[in-house]
């Protein structure tokens, strides 16, 4: 979760959380919003990058496919 002590305002990351990946938090933005996906894909990465150097986001390599 993402909270904006000064207002108050938050927003959920669960889909990341539950599924493991960002993918469905991009379907998810996509169907309620008129963006461009590949903006939105690479905003999202870019914020999930940020999250883990910060230590807020962490990764389970156990549960990460590996690529082929």
């Amino acid at each position: 979760m993402l909270l904006n002590l000064s207002t108050g305002t938050y927003f959920g990351l669960d889909a990341i959380a539950e599924h493991g990946s960002s993918a469905l938090v991009i379907e998810t933005l996509l169907a309620e919003y008129d963006v461009d996906a590949l903006r939105l894909e690479k905003d999202v990465e870019g914020l999930i990058d940020r999250l883990l150097a910060k230590g807020l986001l962490t990764t389970n390599a156990e549960q990460t496919p590996t690529a082929r």
